[in-house]
């Protein structure tokens, strides 16, 4: 049987003492990923790929079977194409840097540059949206600056805060070589057509390479990458995974995974080493780019996370209680008056489980920060711009409120607790 909300909760502390509404910044992390964890310490806290002695050999086991939970659960993908790192940002940023600088490698008895993934030239554009938070964002500025590529920024609707396809049609052309585009967004929630972006930017320039920013999708909702047809997929391993914080991962299609350069190199990612060059790992391509001792009990816990929101609670399940949760919320929002909700307010079938609000009058911190000290249990919300300052200027909240306030669900969440969020909400729009 599937776990219950309230099965969830009583493997979540913090549970008792908060209403926690700040899942999309990071999520508790359940016993059974703590225990997961724990385990390695206590009873096998060696070094992964170093040992051949007996619990050696054991966290290697148990790592790589991390890897292959978390690809075959979270993303659809061979293990062999995901990249374990810290987070979304690493794996943005570590793509960025393979498409700046070619592979290089010795091969064929050679030490040389292979062919780089992207031959930048003249007029060459990197499209984002003014949607995307800064992780997706300034990396790109800098790579356009460093290979002399044109930045075209992708507008968004303000009404449903959701980035329309005739919008990406508008922006990429033969001329665009990225399409970095967001999954789900931070700000106002709205889950995107990606497919349908990446059909766009193919049909656009076949050669387009076309990067998703799933910080807000797996864990939260089923994703495929094969499905979405796109060449690379950044997530964290803290928030809809219900993993630890410091884990995360990037697929990469596996014909760009062997030619991309790593952005670190050291123990771990090489097949052989002199004095003037070394031959990187060709048996766990993924490998390449996990230079010196990962963050081992982070990433078995993420292996432990996949399991339990995928297979003991199931996906569709989280997704449908979250979309319960805030249609409810919503709906509470829209009948206190002073209360301002930005993107979709009515179609729940492209909303995730986020949603930012504001009070008229009040500084969006100052409504966080009542929430958490007037009222028992304290209501814990985000407030400000959510690492993406042009999202929040386009809304034209970010001069007036500093932001937005944003609750942001899980399934362990409670209609109860959303009523108690509402009650609180309309007292602070009264005074």
């Amino acid at each position: 049987m599937p776990l219950t909300p309230e099965q969830v909760r009583a493997d979540i502390p913090l549970t008792a003492k908060y209403i926690y509404l700040d899942n999309c910044a990071t999520t508790p992390v359940p016993k059974p990923v703590v225990d997961a964890m724990l385990e390695y310490f206590y009873e096998y806290c060696a070094n992964v790929e170093r040992g051949a002695y007996s619990i050696a050999s054991l966290a290697n086991e148990r790592w790589d079977l991390a890897r292959a939970k978390v690809a075959k659960l979270l993303l659809r993908c061979d293990p062999d194409e995901l990249i374990f790192t810290r987070n979304t940002t690493e794996g943005i940023c570590a793509f960025a840097y393979a498409l700046e600088h070619p592979l290089l490698d010795r091969s064929g008895g050679t030490f040389r540059e292979h062919e780089p993934i992207i031959k930048w030239e003249k007029g060459d554009v990197i499209a984002f949206s003014e949607l995307e938070h800064h992780s997706n964002i300034m990396p790109w500025i800098r790579l356009a600056r460093h290979v002399g590529a044109k930045i075209r920024v992708i507008p968004f609707n303000r009404e449903t805060g959701q980035i329309e396809p005739s919008a990406v049609e508008e922006a990429v052309d033969e001329h665009t070589k990225l399409l970095a585009i967001q999954h789900v967004s931070n700000v106002t929630g709205t889950i995107h057509p990606v497919e349908e972006f990446v059909r766009i930017a193919k049909e656009a320039n076949p050669d387009c390479l076309v990067l998703i920013d799933g910080s807000q999708g797996p864990g939260h909702m089923e994703v495929d990458v094969r499905r979405i047809g796109c060449d690379a997929y950044a997530f964290s391993g803290h928030k809809g995974p219900l993993g630890p914080q410091g884990s995360g991962g990037l697929f990469v299609r596996r014909e760009f995974l062997e030619r991309m350069e790593p952005m670190e190199i050291g123990g771990g990612t090489i097949a052989d080493v002199t004095t003037s060059d070394y031959k990187l790992r060709g048996d766990a391509l993924c490998k390449r780019w996990e230079a010196g001792t990962p963050s081992i009990a982070c990433l078995i816990g993420l292996g432990r996370a996949a399991e339990y929101v995928a297979n003991e609670i199931g996906l569709k399940r989280i997704e449908e209680r979250e979309k319960s949760l805030t249609e409810q919320f919503i709906e509470g929002l829209m009948d206190i008056p002073g209360v301002e909700v930005y993107g979709e307010t009515e179609d729940m079938s492209i909303k995730a489980g986020i949603v930012s609000f504001n009070i008229r009058g009040w500084d969006s911190h100052d409504v966080a920060l009542a929430l958490d000290s007037e009222f028992k249990p304290p209501i814990l919300m985000r407030a400000g711009h959510h690492c993406a300052i042009p999202a929040c200027r386009a809304l034209g909240v970010y001069e007036r409120y500093g932001g937005t306030v944003r609750a942001s669900f899980h399934y362990y969440n409670t209609p109860e607790e959303v009523e108690a969020a509402l009650r609180a909400i309309r007292k602070l729009a009264s005074t």
